[in-house]
């Protein structure tokens, strides 16, 4: 059976509410309790599957739960920012910690390959590549000093 367009209305509302309780760091029992879900473990699987259509809908590669962890960064940061544009220094500790888990949750502080090359590395690497020049070279003067000494065709 469908659900009607009312029933639909309010699942969507009961689930935003779920995952604004969940962002705001409610447990599933709470959130159960508080929404009337038949328990805790259906308040989860409820915010996930709205998580995860969301996710779905907006074509988005993050994963659910790193949305919602983002989302948290989110609320935590707009709540300390001003303190620490104000340059309280535990504030500005605390929004630098946010924002150190943001980076790593995003991977934007992934290792960084660096590769050293040293001047033994690059005469080795000039060697190695003239000597390819050279293979090349001896084969087109091959090539040309074929084409010279081949007959041009049947004389007639």
């Amino acid at each position: 059976m469908v659900a009607s367009r009312a029933q639909q209305a309010a699942t969507a509302e009961r689930r935003a509410k779920a995952i604004r309780m969940k962002i705001d760091g409610h447990t599933y029992e709470e959130i159960a309790k508080a929404l009337g879900y038949s328990s805790k473990g259906s308040a989860c699987c409820d915010v996930r599957r709205a998580l995860e259509k969301h996710v779905v809908e907006e074509g988005l590669a993050v994963e659910a739960w790193r949305e919602l962890e983002l989302a948290r960064l989110d609320v935590l940061q707009k709540a300390i920012w001003p303190e620490a544009m104000d340059g309280s220094p535990r504030a500005i500790e605390t929004a630098l910690k946010i924002l150190d888990r943001r980076a790593k949750l995003l991977g934007l502080d992934s290792a960084i390959k660096l590769e050293v090359l040293t001047i033994d590395a690059l005469d080795q690497q000039i060697q190695r590549l003239e000597a390819e020049l050279g293979r090349v070279g001896l084969a087109a003067a091959d090539g040309e000093a074929g084409e010279a000494e081949a007959p041009e065709g049947p004389s007639g």
